[in-house]
């Protein structure tokens, strides 16, 4: 017959095998979306119209005006 206290080994290697099953799911996930990162911003990449005050937006915003410029000067 068993003590109570032998049970305790049990439950430490479930836990292990829980965070270990854990790390390697992380690991096996992070090999297949390389790109993937958890802390960026969500608007680092977005390709929003709205500005964002980082410049980017006023320069699309002058391309965009000068393409539209020439398709107009060419259909005169």
């Amino acid at each position: 017959m068993e003590n109570r206290s032998s049970n305790g080994w049990k439950f430490f290697a479930l836990l292990f095998g829980a965070m270990l099953a854990g790390v390697v799911g992380l690991y096996i996930y992070r090999q297949q979306n390389p790109e993937y990162d958890p802390w960026e911003e969500p608007w680092e990449n977005s390709s929003s119209p709205v500005d964002l005050g980082n410049g980017a937006a006023k320069e699309v915003a002058a391309e965009y005006e000068d393409v539209t410029d020439d398709e107009e000067a060419s259909e005169e």
